[in-house]
C-alpha cells in the first residue's frame, strides 16, 4: 500500500550494538529508526478494536514502513501492543517482528502484560529503565505505565537514572516511552497523561543533548518544540483519535507510523507517513476502547 508523508532495565545492561549492513554510507547518511505504536492485538487473528481488524492494519503498516524506509536499522515500539493480553498475541508480535530481520526494542502501555512481554520479546521488552547505543546515539526506553490505570507514571528512580546518564555522557539523547509527558490540547487524553510529566521535562530542558521525546498512546500526530528538542506523538497502527478534542472521538485519517533520522552531528529529522486509505473504517462505541 502507499503513504501519504505529513511534515536492561538499567545503565549495568549489555549496551546494544549495530550491525552494519554495509549499505549505509556512515559519513553522509543518517541512521534510521522506525516507530510503530498501540497496534492493540488481539489472540484471535479476527479480533477487532471499535471496527478496525488490528492484525489487519498492523501488517499494513508494517509492510508499508518497510517498504517506504527500506534503509531503517531498528524498530521500536512504544506500547498498547496486546490490547487483550494473551499469550498468542505476543506470540504473534514475536513472529511479525523477527520476520522483518531487524532489531526491535518494545515499551509496555497501559494495555500491556510486563510478564508476558518478557516471555515472549525476550531482551526487546525494556524497562522500567534501559538503555541502548546506537552509533553515537543513545536510546532511552522508559516504562511509564502503572498498574490498574489508564495514566502513566515515572517514578523518581527511573528520574534520577536519566538525570545520572545525562550527567556522564553527553551523546545525543532520545526518549521513548508510552505516555505523553505535556498536554496534546484533548482534554480527555491529557487526564491519562504521565502525572508527574513535569520532572522528566525539567531534566530535559537542562541537558541540551536530549533531542527528541518520543510517546505513543494518543492515537494521533503530535509535535512541539522546546528548548532545543522534540517532543512527539504518533498515530497507532489502528484506529485514531481526534485531535484536540475535549471528549473521546475517533477520527477516520487512516493508520501510521513515524520514521526518525539520526544524524552524526545530533541533528533529529522526523516524519508520520500514512496509509493513503484503510478499507475499514471505526466504529465509535459509547464506552471507548
Amino acid at each position: 500500500m502507499s503513504a501519504n508523508t505529513s511534515s536492561t532495565r538499567h545503565l549495568g545492561h549489555p549496551l546494544w550494538l549495530h550491525q552494519d549492513s554495509g549499505k549505509r554510507n556512515h559519513t553522509t547518511d543518517p541512521l534510521k529508526l522506525i516507530q510503530l505504536t498501540d497496534p492493540h492485538l488481539f489472540a484471535a487473528p479476527q479480533g477487532r478494536l471499535l471496527g478496525i481488524t488490528t492484525r489487519r492494519s498492523f501488517e499494513s503498516v508494517l509492510e508499508m514502513a518497510l517498504e517506504r524506509s527500506s534503509g531503517a536499522q531498528a524498530l521500536v515500539l512504544t506500547g498498547d501492543l496486546v490490547h487483550d493480553e494473551s499469550t498468542a498475541g505476543y506470540r504473534y508480535l514475536h513472529d511479525m517482528l523477527n520476520s522483518t530481520g531487524l532489531p526491535y526494542f518494545c515499551t509496555p502501555g497501559n494495555h500491556d502484560q510486563q510478564r508476558l512481554m518478557d516471555e515472549h520479546l525476550g531482551a526487546a521488552a525494556v524497562g522500567p529503565f534501559a538503555l541502548r547505543r546506537l552509533e553515537g546515539w543513545n536510546l532511552v526506553f522508559l516504562n511509564s505505565s502503572r498498574c490498574d490505570s489508564d495514566g502513566g507514571h515515572l517514578k523518581p528512580e527511573q528520574i534520577a537514572q536519566l538525570e545520572d546518564l545525562l550527567a556522564d555522557d553527553r551523546a545525543p539523547t532520545l526518549l521513548f516511552m508510552h505516555h505523553h509527558p505535556i498536554p496534546v490540547q484533548s482534554d480527555w487524553m491529557d487526564g491519562i497523561g504521565i502525572d508527574n510529566g513535569d520532572s522528566l521535562i525539567a531534566t530535559c530542558d537542562r541537558n541540551p543533548q536530549v533531542k527528541g521525546i518520543i510517546f505513543g498512546h494518543i492515537h494521533q500526530e503530535f509535535s512541539s518544540y522546546r528548548q532545543g528538542y522534540q517532543i512527539l506523538g504518533t498515530p497507532s497502527t489502528c484506529i485514531q483519535f481526534l485531535p484536540r478534542n475535549q471528549c473521546f472521538a475517533l477520527d477516520s485519517t487512516p493508520p501510521g507510523y513515524r520514521t526518525l533520522s539520526l544524524h552524526a552531528d545530533g541533528r533529529l529529522e522526523t516524519e508520520v507517513q500514512r496509509l493513503d486509505s484503510y478499507e475499514e473504517l471505526p466504529i465509535y462505541q459509547a464506552q471507548g476502547y
